[in-house]
Formats: structure tokens, C-alpha cells, sequence
């Protein structure tokens, strides 16, 4: 009973947090309608939250009053569907930011160009596998990108075929693997030339994450450091705000 009790803690932290997947939303209202106490306490809750604005938060204080006032011998299915209608209502309130820090990842999401020039004159096998992977890469083949720059750079380390690979992951949507490859490398350590673009994908990447903390700790070291990206973090990081 206990451990179900902080399930139903954490769920409503992670709601007013903003971090709920569509299923731990749906097993919310569950509990919200099947739940007496809990959603009690989850409309407690909504009283102490300063997130909402000011007019819509009024306009659902009076909601869950004139619901909270109704007498009990009322139809079981009014409850219900007020019930349902309210949380409905605020779940587009807190998802409403979400959506916007993916409007913002796609708007400012492009692949890094191609900046490395192979030369294959030497015929070797992995200048070979460096150069297919930037012909993948600048056809927007990011699969096949990422298979050759992974190959390449364990025949050869080169901080730009691991800097592609993450970029290539990001293009295909797989955030998670790209965060993780851009990380697998001391950018700054190893004085890279990709350090500044390597940390403006990691805050665009912590965006699409909706972890906003991370995403300014990257975009500051963009901003903070010479480079042709210092006035996209900067406006970035305003926008954030």
C-alpha cells in the first residue's frame, strides 16, 4: 500500500513538472476518477501551483468549487465528467510548454555541414570508410551515415567522425544515442575544434529533452567561447527564458 502511495506522489511531482508521458498522464486521470482521496489531494495541489496564470488559474479555482459544492446525490456521471473536463483543461496548460521546446528544437535543429575535406588518394581502407560516410551524410542517408562513421573512427579516432555520428543520430531523431556519443568525447580536454558545436547540438539535443537546465549549461559554453555560434546560443538562451 505504501509503495502505491508513492507511485501516486511521484506521478503527481512528475505532472506539475511537466514530465508525464502520455501513459503516466492516462493513469492519472484514472486514479483521479477512480480515487477519492487522491484526487483530493492532486486539487490541493493545484491550489499552491504558481505556474498557471493568473486568469486561467482563477477560472479553475471556480471549476473545482462549483464541483467541490455540488450535493452528493448527484448523478455519479456529472462528477465524472467534470472531473475528467478539468483535468483535460489543465493537461493542455502544462503541455503547452513542452510543445513549445519542440517548436524551438525543429526551428533551430539543421545537420552541421560538411566542413572535413578526404582526401583518398592514398587508396587506404579507412580514409575509404571516412569519405563514404560524409557521401551518406551530406545525402541525408544518417542510417548509413552513422554505421560508416562508427566503423572509421574505431579503425581511426578522429574527434570529427565521432562528431558526425552524434550529429547523424540527432537527424534521425535518436536523441538519446546522440546525447551519448557527444558525450563519449572530452571535447574541451582534447582543445577539439568541434568543442563549440559539439556543445551547441548537446543544448539543442538537452531542448528536444525538455531538460532546460542542461540545455542552458551547454548554450552558455557556446556563448562564452569565440566561435560563429555565439549569437544563435545567445538569442537561444533569451528565448529559453
Amino acid at each position: 500500500m505504501r509503495r502505491k502511495l508513492m507511485n501516486k506522489e511521484a506521478l503527481i511531482e512528475k505532472y506539475f513538472s511537466h514530465q508525464l508521458s502520455d501513459a503516466e498522464f492516462n493513469q492519472l486521470k484514472k486514479w483521479i476518477e477512480e480515487d477519492e482521496l487522491f484526487k483530493n489531494e492532486f486539487y490541493q495541489q493545484l491550489e499552491i501551483q504558481k505556474t498557471i496564470s493568473e486568469a486561467n488559474h482563477s477560472q479553475i479555482k471556480e471549476r473545482l468549487k462549483k464541483l467541490s459544492n455540488k450535493p452528493k446525490n448527484k448523478n455519479k456521471w456529472y462528477l465524472y465528467a467534470a472531473s475528467v473536463t478539468i483535468l483535460m483543461i489543465l493537461g493542455l496548460l502544462f503541455y503547452k510548454p513542452q510543445q513549445e521546446l519542440q517548436e524551438i528544437y525543429a526551428e533551430n535543429f539543421e545537420a552541421y555541414p560538411n566542413v572535413i575535406n578526404i582526401t583518398t588518394r592514398s587508396g587506404s581502407d579507412n580514409e575509404n570508410k571516412a569519405a563514404q560516410a560524409f557521401q551518406y551524410y551530406e545525402k541525408e542517408l544518417y542510417h548509413e551515415a552513422v554505421l560508416a562513421f562508427d566503423q572509421a573512427y574505431k579503425n581511426q579516432p578522429e574527434d570529427y567522425l565521432l562528431f558526425y555520428k552524434g550529429v547523424s543520430l540527432l537527424a534521425q531523431h535518436k536523441t538519446n544515442e546522440g546525447i551519448k556519443v557527444l558525450h563519449s568525447y572530452d571535447w574541451e580536454k582534447n582543445q577539439s575544434e568541434f568543442t563549440a558545436v559539439a556543445n551547441w547540438y548537446l543544448g539543442l539535443a538537452y531542448i528536444k529533452q525538455e531538460q532546460l537546465s542542461l540545455a542552458k549549461l551547454y548554450l552558455q559554453k557556446v556563448m562564452a567561447s569565440e566561435n560563429h555560434l555565439q549569437i544563435q546560443a545567445q538569442n537561444l538562451l533569451k528565448e529559453l527564458d
